[in-house]
């Protein structure tokens, strides 16, 4: 099947709703035929692995990163997102959340390096869809611990920048799941980055260029089936915006 071909909402062969199941089936992708296990597939049959699914995005968010000025990890996040090949939900956002804050922080600081930012969209390409409801946490807020642990280096042999990672994901995860609704991969990613730049503030004193949250108005809800609408407080419609 055509690369071109993928849609960006629902399944990506043929835009039906997704099903979620409480256990793993047999599947396959129907683009690379790799048989796996998951909880996730299109009721007329279709799977897309994670790889597939992130594919065209990584390459977007490697490109964008590698060749931004930028300083305002939510403003490149906006940027990448409106992207065609970007789906509203799925694995691509995790190695982008961790992708905008270690190349704005790169560019604040000149601390970290291209390759850093690339190690950065590795791990967290690494994370599947489907952790929030799945696996217990959130992988957006997984996301700022894998940019944290790349600008400090940490291993699971060092203990400040290790823990500090942690710290990380754990102020982000909290954050996150105080929003009320199903799923959302873009109200996590707004979320997660806002956890991010108060928390680098905070705990190494860089001051990250922001958007403030009474502006941080989301332009995605109309792709979203399940979008909380009112109960979201990034609903543009809320302040008619839309």
């Amino acid at each position: 099947m055509e690369e071109h071909n993928k849609r960006t909402e629902n399944c990506m062969i043929c835009g039906e709703e997704l099903e979620y199941l409480n256990t793993a089936i047999p599947v396959m992708c129907t683009y690379c035929e790799k048989a796996e296990s998951a909880n996730i597939h299109c009721p007329s049959g279709h799977y897309v692995c994670n790889e597939c699914h992130a594919s065209d995005s990584v390459k977007i968010i490697t490109q964008f990163c590698l060749s931004s000025g930028s300083k305002n990890p939510m403003e490149m996040a906006k940027v990448i997102m409106k992207h065609p090949t970007m789906p509203m939900h799925g694995p691509e956002h995790h190695a982008m959340i961790a992708a905008v804050l270690v190349t704005a922080y790169k560019n604040l600081t000149g601390k970290v390096t291209d390759e850093e930012i690339k190690e950065a969209i590795r791990r967290g390409a690494t994370v599947p869809g489907g952790y929030c409801g799945l696996y217990g946490t959130d992988a957006a807020a997984i996301a700022t611990g894998i940019a944290m642990s790349t600008i400090l280096k940490a291993t699971p042999l060092t203990d400040h920048e290790r823990r500090t990672a942690n710290m990380m994901t754990s102020r982000a995860l909290a954050a996150i799941a105080s929003n009320r609704g199903a799923r959302c991969c873009k109200r996590s990613t707004f979320t997660a980055i806002e956890s991010a730049n108060q928390y680098l503030r905070e705990v190494l004193g860089v001051e990250l260029e922001h958007i403030p949250v009474s502006k941080l108005k989301c332009e995605h809800s109309s792709r979203n089936k399940q979008c909380a609408k009112a109960d979201c407080r990034f609903y543009a419609e809320k302040v008619g915006l839309l």
